[in-house]
């Protein structure tokens, strides 16, 4: 089951560690300046391996990679530290009442350090351990800016995990947004996404959810916990766990800007096509 794990990211991963002029170190960083329009934020890279790593054995090595969008703009200040904490709580290093920026190459280390003492523990075991953190920026305009982040884990059991986070800011304020606030005809949203998660999921349209194997509330359909934008519309996801077992997987949904348009004439965000994904 561990070797799932691999899969969603390693095309990413292997792209990476090829593009890397010096090789595999045991810590590496990289920053570049992207410049979209009036905004601008640099990518940080944080790619952290036990000793003895390779291209060719990485699979068979624990590691941590990271990569990730910093706002230099002041405004966004608090954006930063939202998705650094957010980070930071995936490598369980997290402490959600503090302001203050989580070292995250301290705390891949300390991942290391606890593999180590793993190993020394059950030296005969065949666990890997591994974290990896890929989020960008996928739409943007005046108002507001949304990441996706795509983090995938394994740290032991039957089996590794699999998140997508969605996270919306306000550009001016570096505020987080709920999208779900900002639309509104929340009814008519609501249905053409359960309309979609019925139709994804084989599902007739008064076919009991509970009975079909979903656990959402009071067995009542429910919007994704994550919900974010594009050039072209709303993303809904819902991880593993979230309404099904993990052996049902993830279910992604897709409402699209025209769609909702042809349906209603409320709704907020409209396509920009100058936007730079």
């Amino acid at each position: 089951m561990k070797k799932l794990t691999w899969l969603p990211l390693a095309v990413v991963l292997l792209f990476y560690l090829l593009s890397c002029k010096r090789g595999i170190n045991k810590e590496e960083k990289e920053t570049k300046k992207i410049t979209a329009e009036q905004k601008e934020y640099s990518i940080e890279r944080l790619f952290v391996t036990e000793e003895g790593c390779s291209v060719d054995t990485l699979e068979n090595c624990t590691h941590i990679l990271l990569e990730y969008p910093v706002f230099e703009s002041e405004k966004m200040t608090k954006a930063n530290s939202f998705l650094n904490h957010r980070m930071a709580d995936v490598l369980g290093f997290g402490d959600a009442e503090s302001n203050t920026l989580v070292d995250l190459e301290a705390a891949a280390q300390h991942i290391l350090n606890d593999y180590k003492e793993f190993k020394k523990e059950f030296p005969e075991s065949p666990q890997v351990w591994n974290v990896r953190m890929i989020s960008h920026v996928i739409y943007e305009n005046e108002d507001v800016v949304c990441l996706k982040m795509v983090s995938e884990s394994y740290m032991g059991g039957a089996h590794g995990s699999l998140n997508t986070t969605y996270m919306t800011f306000d550009i001016n304020t570096s505020a987080y947004v709920n999208l779900l606030d900002r639309v509104e005809n929340k009814e008519l949203f609501i249905s053409l996404a359960e309309q979609k998660f019925r139709k994804k999921r084989n599902l007739t349209p008064g076919e009991d959810l509970e009975k079909a194997g979903f656990g959402f509330p009071d067995n009542e359909f429910a919007l994704p916990a994550n919900i974010g934008m594009d050039d072209n519309g709303y993303l809904l996801h819902y991880n593993p766990y979230e309404v099904a077992p993990y052996s049902m997987g993830p279910t992604n949904l897709f409402i699209s800007f025209d769609e909702l348009k042809k349906k209603s004439s409320s709704y907020l965000f409209r396509p920009v096509e100058s936007a730079d994904c």
